[in-house]
């Protein structure tokens, strides 16, 4: 059952996702985007989570962040697309014609994305689909071989486990907006498991990542302030420190009851050796 669900989705996403796809979605988006931009800088994360193609929430942040800031390059990387279709840049691609990358270690997650937009009418950016490994080692030059540098719109980084060391490591672009995963599970203290080829999920699926602290440590070490996250905790939002949005503190981000329920108990952090940021 699976295999046919996987076989629809790859071959007819563009009909299983025609109304996202929509002119009228389209204008959504844009009117969120809007929207913000008359929105007060403070603002509670309840009051602009909207989703089209995200499932928390992301599609709203975004636009309200995009309204926030000005003259933003209309082009993002998305490290971890998955299937490029339940993607934080899916709506920049579609209903913003932004140019944009898409990388992924999964290339039959990929082909999804290649032919869902290569048979939507509205999408006129520039995409391109990269299949590969990303490392720290490599990031920067698949990002520049792609045809990106400098300033950037956008940089999504989903990829499980290593995704601190890869922010850590990339210069050759400068996002406005950084949206990257973290490990709530760690709780609120700065907590960072040691790069592992393979995410260290195959030997312990719970040991990896980074802890909401150690990632907002690392924002402020390149130049960004934490501002949003989705509210399970684990998506967060960063921007350039000048940017006129309220910065959020580590507690602010964790506050969800139920993400708070998820932290690991004391004899896993006990049982397991973490850097710091």
């Amino acid at each position: 059952m699976q295999s046919v669900k996987t076989w629809l989705k790859r071959h007819f996403a563009h009909w299983l996702y025609r109304s996202r796809c929509s002119a009228s979605a389209g204008e959504q988006f844009r009117s969120w985007v809007a929207a913000a931009a008359s929105q007060r800088p403070v603002f509670r994360v309840e009051e602009v989570s909207r989703d089209l193609f995200t499932y928390h929430g992301e599609d709203g942040i975004i636009a309200f962040l995009l309204g926030q800031l000005d003259s933003v390059s209309p082009s993002f990387i998305d490290i971890g697309a998955g299937d490029c279709i339940k993607s934080n840049c899916a709506s920049l691609a579609v209903h913003a014609a932004w140019d944009g990358c898409f990388l992924d270690a999964d290339n039959g997650q990929l082909q999804t994305g290649r032919n869902f937009y290569k048979r939507i009418n509205n999408r006129k950016g520039r995409l391109s689909f990269i299949n590969t490994h990303i490392t720290p080692d490599n990031v920067n030059q698949v990002i520049g071989a792609a045809g990106f540098s400098g300033e950037a719109g956008l940089l999504s980084i989903d990829i499980d486990g290593n995704d601190y060391w890869i922010w850590k490591a990339i210069d050759i672009i400068r996002p406005r907006i950084v949206i990257i995963e973290a490990k709530v599970e760690f709780g609120t203290g700065n907590r960072l498991v040691s790069y592992g080829h393979h995410n260290h999920h195959s030997s312990d699926s719970m040991y990896n990542g980074a802890s909401v602290e150690a990632l907002r440590i690392l924002g402020l070490q390149k130049g960004y302030k934490l501002v949003a996250a989705n509210k399970q905790g684990y998506n967060l939002f960063f921007v350039q420190q000048q940017e006129p949005v309220k910065e959020l503190t580590t507690a602010e981000v964790l506050k969800d009851p139920v993400t708070q329920q998820s932290v690991y108990p004391a004899s896993f952090f006990d049982r397991h050796s973490f850097l710091k940021s």
